[in-house]
C-alpha cells in the first residue's frame, strides 16, 4: 500500500470513528438547537419517538411470552435422544455430518481473572452434559504475563491436568498465551485466538477432521445447562447451510450469584436477560455474536479466528464470517439456558463501580462501527440492500437506542425551556400531556415482564422472608428508571465520545478479574 493510500485509509477510519459520537451529541443536544430553529418539528419528532417507544414496549412481553414457552418446551426434551432419532438421509447436506451425526465439541476457555473455583464450576458443568464425553474437548489458555507474577495462577495447568486428566484424557488441551506477540493487544481476543489455534493444531495433528467439530468460547464464569451442547448440536445438524450460521441461546441469565449482588446490579442484569429473550423470538435476524456462541470449527479457522489486534472480541467477530460468506451469515437460536456471574465486589460502592466498568467495556463495542462499515465498503459481492440494512442496524444499535430514552424523557421540557414563546401555543400543553400518557401506558407493559422475571431468576434465598422478598421485587420496578439513565446510558456515551475524540479502546479498558462471593 502506498503512502497516499495509507493516508486515505486512515482518514476514512477516522471519519468512521467520529460519526457515532457526533451523531449521538447532535441528537442529545437537539432539544436545544432545534428548540430555537425548528421547535414545532422537533416536538413532533419527540412525540413520534414516544409512540415508537410504546410500540417496542408492547412487543417485549409478546416476545417474552413466546420465548419463555419455547424455553419450557426445550427443557423437557432429551436432545441427545432427538439427535439419535434423526434420519440421516432426510437431513440437509448429510455429507457434511459425522457418521454418527454427533459433532465433536471444542470448548475454549480464555482464563485470566476467574478464580480457580469458577473454572472448576464451568468444567464440572461440561462434564455433566447429556452428550458423549468422548466428543467433548476442552482447551484452557492462561496468560503468561500473569503467570510470571503469580505462582498459584501459573500452577493452574498442573492442577487442571491432575483433576480432569482422567475424565478428558488427551481431549484436555492446556496452554499458556505468550505476552507481547506482534500485532496483539491485551484481552480475551488474543488469548482465545492463541488457545483455539493451539487446539486446532493438536486436533489436526491427530488426523481428525475439524469440519466435524463445533466450537464455543464462553466466558470462564458461564455454567451450561446439561442439555446445552446437545441442543446446540441438534440445531447445527438440522439447519440448512449449517456452517454459514452461528448458534446462540435465547436465555442468557446471571443466576450464578443473582441474590449476592446489590439491587441495582440485579436490575441491570435482568434488563439484559429479558430483552435478549424477547428479541431472540421477534428479531433473530438482528442477532450478532455476543458472549457465548457456537459455530463450525473449520469456519473459525478459515476466517482466522478472532482479531487479536482488538480489545473487544465478541461483537467484532461477527463480521469476519459475514464478509467471508459475502453476507450469507446469520444466527440460529435455541432455548436451553446458560448462566453467568453478575459483577460482584465485597464493597457495595466498588460493586457499582465494577458494573460501570463492565458496561464501559461493552460500550467500547462501538469500535465495531468503523470496522464493519470499512469491511462492507470493500466487499463488492454483498447485495447493496443488505449493506444498507446492516448500516442502518449499526446506527440503530450504537446511536439511536443509546439516546432514545433520554430524548423522550427530557426532550420536550428542554425545548419549552429554551423557547419560551412556545408557551403561547396550545400544543405546548397538549403534546407533553400526550407523551406523558403514552409513557404511562408503556410502564404497564412492565407487568408481564415482571412475571417472566420471577420465572427466570433463582428462587428467593431460604433466609429471606416472603415480606422482604416481595418488598424487594416491588422496589426494583421503579428503580429501572435509575438503571436506564446510569448503567444503560452513561458508559455507552462515554465510550462513543472517547472514540470520537481519538481514544483507543485498548488504552481505556482492561480484561477484568472477576470476584466471587466469599
Amino acid at each position: 500500500m502506498n503512502t497516499k493510500s495509507e493516508k486515505i485509509e486512515r482518514r476514512f477510519q477516522r471519519i468512521l470513528e467520529i460519526i457515532p459520537g457526533l451523531s449521538i451529541w447532535i441528537l442529545l443536544l437537539s432539544p436545544i438547537w432545534a428548540g430555537f430553529s425548528i421547535p414545532t418539528f422537533i416536538i413532533n419528532v419527540f412525540l413520534v419517538l414516544s409512540i415508537y417507544w410504546f410500540y417496542r414496549a408492547l412487543l417485549t412481553p409478546i416476545g417474552l411470552f413466546l420465548g419463555y414457552r419455547r424455553v419450557q418446551a426445550a427443557l423437557k426434551i432429551d436432545w441427545l435422544h432427538e439427535i439419535k432419532s434423526l434420519n440421516r438421509e432426510k437431513l440437509p447436506a448429510p455429507e457434511e455430518l459425522p457418521l454418527d451425526l454427533l459433532p465433536n465439541y471444542l470448548i475454549v476457555l480464555a482464563n485470566y481473572g476467574e478464580p480457580y473455583g469458577v473454572i472448576q464450576r464451568t468444567i464440572n458443568a461440561l462434564m455433566a452434559q447429556n452428550y458423549p464425553k468422548e466428543k467433548i474437548y476442552i482447551c484452557l489458555s492462561i496468560e503468561e504475563r500473569k503467570a510470571q507474577k503469580d505462582p498459584d495462577y501459573a500452577n493452574r495447568l498442573n492442577l487442571l491436568r491432575k483433576e480432569y486428566g482422567d475424565f478428558f484424557g488427551d481431549r484436555l488441551l492446556l496452554t499458556s498465551h505468550p505476552f507481547g506477540l506482534p500485532g496483539e493487544v491485551v484481552g480475551a481476543a488474543s488469548n482465545r485466538k492463541w488457545g483455539t489455534k493451539y487446539a486446532v493444531e493438536q486436533i489436526e495433528s491427530r488426523g481428525e477432521d475439524i469440519s466435524k467439530f463445533l466450537i464455543t468460547a464462553p466466558d470462564g464464569d458461564l455454567v451450561f445447562h446439561k442439555e446445552y451442547l446437545a441442543a446446540s448440536a441438534y440445531k447445527w445438524i438440522v439447519s440448512p447451510k449449517r456452517n454459514q450460521k452461528f448458534y446462540q441461546t435465547a436465555l442468557y441469565t446471571f443466576n450464578n450469584n443473582y441474590w449476592d449482588v446489590p439491587i441495582l446490579i440485579r436490575i441491570v442484569v435482568i434488563n439484559l436477560t429479558l430483552p435478549v429473550l424477547s428479541s431472540s423470538v421477534l428479531e433473530m435476524h438482528k442477532r450478532e455474536t455476543w458472549s457465548c456462541y457456537t459455530l463450525n470449527l473449520d469456519v473459525m479457522k478459515k476466517v482466522d479466528y478472532w482479531d487479536a489486534s482488538l480489545s473487544i472480541d465478541d461483537t467484532p467477530f461477527y463480521w469476519r464470517p459475514f464478509i467471508y460468506f459475502n453476507g450469507d451469515w446469520e444466527c440460529e437460536v435455541f432455548y436451553i439456558p446458560l448462566s453467568a456471574d453478575a459483577i460482584y465486589e465485597d464493597n457495595y460502592v466498588d460493586n457499582h463501580k465494577a458494573q460501570y466498568k463492565q458496561y464501559l467495556r461493552w460500550g467500547w463495542g462501538v469500535i465495531t462501527f468503523p470496522l464493519a462499515i470499512k469491511l462492507l465498503s470493500k466487499n463488492k459481492k454483498i447485495p447493496l440492500w443488505l449493506k444498507f440494512t446492516k448500516i442502518y442496524q449499526l446506527f440503530e444499535v450504537f446511536v439511536f437506542w443509546k439516546v432514545l430514552a433520554f430524548l423522550i424523557t427530557v426532550g420536550i421540557p428542554v425545548v419549552l425551556l429554551v423557547n419560551r414563546d412556545l408557551n403561547n401555543y396550545v400544543y405546548s400543553y397538549t403534546v407533553p400531556a400526550i407523551v406523558s400518557n403514552i409513557m404511562s401506558l408503556s410502564l404497564i407493559c412492565i407487568l408481564p415482564s415482571l412475571y417472566y422475571k420471577l420465572k427466570i431468576i433463582p428462587p428467593k434465598p431460604k433466609e429471606m422472608s416472603k415480606i422482604k422478598y416481595w418488598f424487594i421485587i416491588l422496589v426494583e420496578a421503579p428503580m429501572n428508571i435509575i438503571s436506564l439513565f446510569t448503567f444503560s446510558f452513561l458508559p455507552f456515551i462515554v465510550a462513543t465520545t472517547g472514540m470520537m475524540m481519538g481514544q483507543r479502546s485498548e488504552n481505556k479498558i482492561k480484561w477484568s478479574e472477576k470476584k466471587v462471593v466469599n
